[in-house]
């Protein structure tokens, strides 16, 4: 059964997902199903897939994940989120920059509510490549 605090978790998450999803190139939006991804208690924690539409067991199983429709950036993505919906320890939005086609701008606004609900504790990491490279 799921705590007060992991349900409060699981709702500010599937809010960060919606704002992935309306924002630059809309990752976890099905256009052709009209559906958003979300996350959803059963007895256990499960993913909803926007396009397939299908509950995924969200945890790492060292291979294709069956009824998950995007690449494995995007599953270590879910899983991050998993983990801090189960445990509240901060997650981890690397690549939510340049090379995933999101504006800056959208970048931010990612960042900046994720950093609201406590998903991540700080914003301002390199948005491009360069900027990492210069960062080390």
């Amino acid at each position: 059964m799921a705590s007060k605090e992991q349900i409060k978790r699981m709702n500010d998450i599937n809010e960060l997902i919606k704002l992935i999803a309306s924002t630059g190139r809309r990752t976890f939006y099905c256009k052709s199903k009209d559906r958003v991804a979300s996350f959803r208690f059963k007895t256990k924690l499960f993913f909803i897939d926007d396009y397939t539409g299908e509950y995924v067991y969200p945890y790492e199983r060292g291979r294709r994940v069956e009824g998950f429709s995007h690449g494995g950036n995007m599953w270590q993505l879910v899983n991050s989120m998993r983990e801090f919906i189960i445990t509240g320890r901060y997650g981890d939005l690397r690549d939510y920059k340049e090379i995933w086609a999101y504006s800056r701008e959208g970048c931010e606004k990612i960042r900046q509510k994720a950093k609201e609900i406590g998903f991540i504790s700080k914003t301002d990491y390199p948005y491009s490549f360069r900027e990492w490279e210069e960062a080390k």
